[in-house]
């Protein structure tokens, strides 16, 4: 890990202990009772690494990001159907569909899975009723007609664009490519989204 990603993230975190991941986890998310319920799906893929990102994240090829998708719309499943605790006690899911309030893609680069996102979308609505809208972060790169036609048929209404900077001087401490504002506006005006931010 980078020393500008371990500063990051002690700062973000107030704490010096590595982030740890394990494999224990409940078979069954207890959230029926839960208001005011938000999803997030991570999508890990990046067509190359940022030394300032302190996510998890898995350099891109279309084989790893289509076999997890995969096992990610099965997830869905199992975990809105309960399917470890009810196997266990020989119910089914119950069929009523929670309300969320909604539905982010955060990565990685969500947009590098843009054609399948409505996969997704669909998977989770058949157990989630999403009432505020579904978003999805974009690299500068993702901003173009074809990916932002795709999300709007996905359902997508909201869109974060992870910027960083327009600073050119920013920009190359980051190892970002410079960003053109201009070009960026006219697509989005011809691309209208209900909520636009900028990770700047």
């Amino acid at each position: 890990m980078s020393l500008i990603t371990t500063l990051t993230r002690d700062y973000l975190t107030r704490s010096f202990k590595p982030f740890i991941f394990t494999d224990n986890y409940d078979s069954v998310l207890d959230y029926e009772n839960l208001q005011n319920l938000g999803l997030y799906v991570h999508i890990p893929f990046c067509k190359s690494i940022c030394s300032f990102c302190p996510y998890c994240k898995e350099l891109y090829t279309p084989e790893k990001c289509n076999a997890y998708i995969d096992y990610l719309i099965k997830e869905i499943h199992m975990v809105a159907d309960g399917a470890g605790q009810r196997a266990e006690s020989g119910q089914k899911g119950v069929g009523i569909r929670k309300e969320v309030t909604s539905l982010y893609f955060g990565g990685g680069t969500p947009a590098l899975a843009h054609e399948r996102l409505s996969e997704i979308i669909d998977a989770v609505n058949e157990h989630f009723i999403v009432t505020e809208g579904i978003g999805v972060e974009l690299h500068p790169d993702n901003v173009t007609p074809e990916i932002l036609a795709s999300l709007k048929s996905a359902g997508v209404t909201k869109i974060s664009i992870g910027i960083q900077s327009f600073q050119e001087k920013f920009q190359t401490i980051l190892g970002r490519k410079p960003v053109n504002a201009a070009a960026l506006k006219q697509v989005l005006a011809e691309n209208q989204f209900e909520t636009v931010s900028n990770g700047t």
